[in-house]
């Protein structure tokens, strides 16, 4: 037994590469989406764009949700609470168009490089991905006639496989996304699909 001289015992070697000066990407705070790439939110535009088609999409299913659920009751044999049922989840519905869009730009983040596009977003579940840039077989840039109103586009990635083959980023301006879609493109050299 070695005489303890009052020092603590140096710890052992980390084998992580933490300890060998190399720092995993997490997305634990925004700043760490890319390696070199700094973090990008969205256009302050989409959360606007968010009201107008969630709450055209919650004000539709509220309307066939009640008018079925009344007409169940009423001419039907349903019982009398399947209406009030009906009101009260058509209410939620409409509730939550209300109060998603800003929590949800709120949460968004992405960041592109020459090597990877990441992305953060998600308010009850939160998903993180990261799509090399090598995976990516083509680049598309979509622009519905919502979109062009609120002057956004939606750059949307496809890679190699079946699972999450498509990544959106959502609320870019039209500027943004045809200049994240020319880097991705020059990226990815002579072999873009």
């Amino acid at each position: 037994m070695e005489p303890n001289d009052g020092q603590e015992p140096a710890p052992p070697a980390d084998p992580t590469p933490e300890a060998e000066g190399t720092q995993p990407i997490g997305l634990g705070d925004p700043e760490s989406l890319g390696q070199t790439a700094a973090t990008e939110r969205l256009e302050r535009r989409v959360v606007s764009y968010w009201y107008v088609t969630d709450l055209v999409r919650s004000l539709v299913f509220a309307a066939i949700l009640v008018v079925g659920a009344d007409a169940y009751s009423t001419h039907g044999s349903g019982p009398a609470y399947v209406a009030t049922a009906a009101w009260i989840a058509a209410s939620l519905v409409v509730a939550a168009a209300v109060l998603t869009p800003p929590l949800a730009y709120g949460a968004w983040r992405f960041s592109v490089d020459d090597h990877l596009l990441s992305m953060r977003y998600g308010i009850l579940f939160v998903e993180e991905r990261r799509v090399p840039v090598p995976r990516m077989q083509h680049v598309d840039l979509v622009r519905g006639p919502i979109e062009r109103m609120f002057g956004l586009a939606t750059l949307v990635v496809f890679t190699a496989g079946n699972e999450g083959s498509a990544f959106r980023v959502p609320g870019l301006s039209r500027s943004r996304a045809e200049a994240l879609r020319d880097r991705i493109l020059r990226a990815r050299g002579r072999d873009v699909v």
